[in-house]
């Protein structure tokens, strides 16, 4: 595992599991709401999915499985790969409570079995801060395009590269031009949750942010045929760029 993926690991294992508990609930609470209603359960993104009964998705750096299992309840057939054993169990725990199965695979995005999964997925998918954990941005993206079949589908939404020069997140990470190629230490994303003398305890990520031209780029400079590119307003202030989704085929 690359050096930055162990510190990134660290991070997303810090007390993660109880994390969950406390601000999603317990699995089976947790599964009570995604049950009642998957789609909404999956936001916005809900929209990028021409259809879920049997598609093969990845779910990449899916977390808890706060989508894999709305995804699942809608008839797909799921994979998480996530770099979190807490994320895991959690997940785990929460797709049993719910009645699905989703799988899990623990690992470094970079370091996925392409023997296994090599063209195996109809979909991959992504939300909610992933690209700026790793610092080659074609080397993700040529693993995404590696993952799909043919005419197979990446939904790509993260964080809008406004967030490298405003704080809008509010996250203890340093602003910085928005050209900047530097890679950083910062907060991972739920310190802010904690008090402040737990906050300093929480192991710090490793990040490279992006501009929207290197995500581009990287999307159709990696075989892709990019078919939209939305940007989506931040949830503290409508008036700023809070995220973005680029949708892209692999033809």
């Amino acid at each position: 595992m690359r050096d930055d993926s162990i510190q990134n690991k660290k991070a997303w294992e810090y007390d993660a599991y109880n994390f969950w508990v406390r601000t999603a609930g317990t699995p089976v609470e947790r599964a009570s709401r995604d049950k009642e209603n998957p789609k909404r359960m999956l936001k916005q993104y809900a929209d990028y999915f021409d259809s879920f009964e049997g598609v093969k998705v990845a779910n990449i750096c899916g977390s808890c499985g706060k989508k894999a299992i709305p995804l699942a309840l809608l008839g797909s057939d799921v994979t998480v790969f996530d770099i979190s054993e807490d994320n895991k169990r959690y997940a785990l725990e929460t797709a049993d409570a719910a009645g699905v199965s989703i799988s899990f695979e623990v690992c470094d995005i970079f370091e996925i079995d392409m023997g296994k999964y090599s063209g195996y997925f109809d979909v991959v998918f992504m939300e909610g801060g992933v690209l700026h954990y790793f610092h080659d941005i074609n080397k993700f993206m040529k693993t995404m395009y590696a993952l799909l079949k043919s005419g197979g589908k990446m939904i790509c939404s993260d964080f809008h590269p406004f967030t490298k020069i405003s704080d809008i997140l509010h996250f203890e990470q340093p602003t910085m031009s928005y050209f900047s190629t530097d890679v950083f230490e910062g907060e991972m994303a739920h310190a802010r949750f904690y008090d402040d003398e737990i906050r300093k305890q929480i192991p710090k990520c490793s990040y490279r942010k992006y501009t929207i031209s290197e995500i581009i780029n990287a999307i159709i400079g990696n075989g892709f045929t990019l078919e939209r590119f939305d940007e989506h307003p931040a949830w503290e202030n409508e008036k700023l760029p809070g995220e973005y989704t680029a949708v892209a085929k692999k033809m």
